[in-house]
């Protein structure tokens, strides 16, 4: 097993001190969004460098031993030059602070995809792709840390990384484990390098230092710690919320037992993602579903501590304005309306969709006695959302639509909560149309 030794003599005394980042996905394009707005999505193409320097400048105020990057670096193998040269810019900012950087790729970016011929500042190790490097940290000359990591050679690694990796042996200091993976399952990622918490534990590392899911989440709060901090910026509504890193400090000392370890989540991202969900209940006019919306917008402003924002807003409940929200072009003026002299300055909030997801103001118990259509509708939706027999039917009914050729380009298979969902806004669409105001009072 080959080791390399890095060293460091700032920081903070008597203290090990890192930070751990992961999922940078520097250079991301922000499609949907640019389609929207040119100007918006120019600011959006420079998010994920913002909070790269974000934690560059974290890291320099911190005054830590070094910086974990847990893979992705990139948005893609074929990384653009602008994204190489502005991740090196900021490494080298580093290297005049002092502070040692260890990088292991993943998915995203492979060892195998295309680089350009830069020069690398001397404080950055990159992990090898062939094999699990060790790497021994000195921090004031003695033994700190040791790092153990793997890169992907290539995109798509299926197989478990894990078990390159060395057990910790006796005269190691604090142990790090560097690597991009999926511990366990989750149905958000693509499980590349699939392992099992309890492969990280027979290892007996200190931390692990885990890339690729974007969610930040503590897998393990005991020896070892498992981390994934998420990545530092979110491109999406399914990124929404507080995006960042940890910083990670160790008391240093012979008996690792005995080790204080704290471990602190910083946001980073210059723009969050925001669903926020408004009911139309008890909401009789126009102004007063205006004034609610203005007032989650300026809840969204004050409470984003100087970053932007954009957000999406979902209309729920059932109330008088759901008929004002069926006509045709409130929707997109209640939109225009809550966009109008948005600047694109240091802050701004976008309101990227208005959805109307509000029912008709009605008892649905009541309709399900009726002994007419109306009551047929609605008890055979119920039959379907309720009954296992009935709902396994209407699958069956619509399989050719997702296992025909054309369907799969197109449809995904549609699971139990969005199948309901689909049910009730049908059902919506046809009470809509067949009961009257008169109905609606009676």
């Amino acid at each position: 097993m080959k080791k390399t030794k890095m060293s460091a003599d700032s920081g903070k005394a008597g203290i090990l001190s890192f930070v751990h980042a992961a999922d940078l996905h520097l250079d991301s394009p922000f499609t949907e969004i640019s389609g929207i707005d040119p100007e918006l999505g120019e600011r959006l193409a420079k998010a994920t460098f913002q909070s790269y320097e974000a934690i560059i400048e974290l890291c320099i105020e911190e005054e830590v031993d070094f910086l974990l990057i847990a893979g992705d670096v990139y948005d893609s193998a074929d990384k653009s030059l602008y994204a190489q040269v502005r991740f090196i810019e900021g490494l080298r900012k580093l290297e005049i602070a002092g502070i040692q950087v260890f990088i292991c790729h993943g998915n995203h970016d492979p060892l195998e995809g295309w680089s350009a011929s830069l020069t690398w500042p001397e404080n950055v190790h990159i992990m090898s792709g062939d094999r699990a490097e060790v790497v021994k940290f000195k921090k004031d000359r003695e033994n700190a840390a040791v790092i153990v990591g793997m890169s992907y050679p290539t995109r798509h690694i299926m197989k478990n990384l894990v078990k390159n990796f060395p057990k910790k042996e006796g005269n190691w200091p604090f142990t790090i484990g560097l690597l991009h993976c999926s511990v366990g399952s989750n149905p958000e990622h693509d499980p590349y390098a699939p392992c099992t918490l309890q492969d990280l534990r027979e290892l007996n590392y200190d931390y692990w230092a885990l890339g690729h899911i974007h969610t930040p989440s503590i897998v393990c709060k005991e020896a070892p710690i498992v981390i994934y901090p998420g990545n530092p910026q979110g491109r999406h509504f399914s990124e929404n919320g507080a995006r960042g890193c940890f910083v990670v400090d160790v008391s240093l000392g012979r008996d690792s037992s005995g080790r204080d370890i704290s471990t602190r989540f910083i946001e980073t991202d210059s723009v969050r993602w925001y669903i926020r969900e408004i009911s139309i209940e008890g909401l009789e006019k126009e102004g007063e579903l205006i004034e609610s919306l203005q007032s989650q917008l300026d809840e969204m402003r004050e409470n984003s501590v100087g970053r932007s924002v954009i957000c999406r807003f979902v209309l729920k409940g059932r109330g008088p304005l759901h008929h004002i929200l069926r006509q045709e072009g409130f929707i997109e003026d209640l939109l225009r309306l809550l966009r109008e002299g948005e600047t694109w300055g240091r802050q701004f909030i976008w309101v990227e969709r208005i959805e109307d997801d509000t029912l008709f103001p009605i008892e649905r118990e009541i309709l399900l006695k009726r002994e007419d259509f109306v009551g047929d509708l609605v008890k055979i939706v119920e039959g379907l959302k309720t009954d296992e027999n009935s709902r396994n039917e209407f699958h069956e009914v619509l399989s050719p639509l997702f296992g025909s050729r054309n369907g799969r380009k197109h449809i995904s298979k549609i699971d139990d909560d969005e199948m309901n969902s689909l049910l009730q806004r049908a059902e919506n669409i046809l009470l809509d149309a067949l009961l009257t105001e008169e109905d609606n009072e009676n």
